[in-house]
């Protein structure tokens, strides 16, 4: 006859626990290895998965104020290229005007120039009109100041209204008595674009440094996270194989124990 025997039952249901514990570890450190993270459930630390939660949240606006600044970027880029362009227009209206007030040009002479100067008029309303971002006309006074969320505050890219200062080109005439030709018009005109050109440039630099800082900023976050999260293979590996040893020693201590305690039943009903 074989009797199962119950003779140290806590004994052997610690075993059973720390087989159970050690188990456990290898499965946590098999995860770690697989995931390349230490911290896959707030069962792994409550605190530091929190923490890296919102350090992730942090580091996605982070990136989104990124892009938004980047868009901006080249709104105020299109903006100034389209600037530039249009001082060179104005240029050619200069310098054709200081050529119409030399007494030794006939009237058709300047009739010619004029001529040139409304064509140099209608390609600076063509910039201004197709100088747009995302359909929003960025100089012709049209869309106003425009805001820019940079992830952590706000940035602002102020309206240029290019439409307004070249009023009154449309009537400057150079075909006339040259004596009565002036290029004060003219410089006012540069005057505004420069100032226009001068804030857009500011802003520009404005948003080019704030997405260093962006950038800095969401690198040392993720930096942080990774301390946070991330696993130490060597670590790692070391545990699961300390824990797959300690869990075979188990496994040959309980069997052990059980094989005593069976051999130690059969003996006294053997007797």
């Amino acid at each position: 006859m074989r009797i199962q025997s119950n003779v140290n039952t806590s004994q052997y249901q610690n075993s059973v626990n720390h087989m159970k514990a050690t188990e456990e570890q290898q499965k946590k450190s098999a995860k770690e290895l697989s995931t390349g993270k230490k911290v896959n459930g707030a069962a792994d630390d409550a605190v530091a998965l929190a923490i890296s939660k919102q350090i992730e949240k942090e580091v996605n606006s982070l990136n989104q104020g990124s892009k938004n600044i980047s868009y901006g970027i080249d709104a105020t880029n299109i903006a100034d290229g389209a600037l530039s362009n249009i001082s060179d227009s104005l240029g050619d209206i200069e310098q054709n005007a200081v050529r119409a007030m030399n007494g030794l040009y006939s009237d058709s002479d300047r009739a010619i120039l004029q001529e040139a100067n409304k064509q140099s008029v209608a390609t600076i309303n063509q910039t201004i009109n197709q100088a747009q971002y995302n359909e929003k006309n960025l100089l012709d006074g049209s869309t106003g100041d425009i805001n820019i969320y940079t992830g952590t505050a706000s940035a602002t890219i102020t309206e240029a209204d290019a439409k307004s200062a070249m009023a009154g080109l449309e009537n400057f005439d150079i075909s006339g008595n040259p004596d009565n030709i002036s290029t004060d018009a003219l410089d006012s005109t540069y005057s505004k674009l420069s100032s226009m050109r001068s804030q857009i440039g500011a802003e520009t630099n404005g948003l080019s440094a704030a997405y260093s800082v962006n950038n800095n900023t969401a690198e040392n976050l993720t930096a942080a996270q990774s301390r946070k999260e991330d696993a130490d293979f060597a670590d790692s590996v070391t545990r699961m194989k300390n824990s797959r040893i300690i869990n075979q020693a188990q496994n040959m201590a309980l069997k052990k124990q059980m094989d005593s305690e069976q051999s130690l039943v059969n003996k006294m009903f053997e007797a």
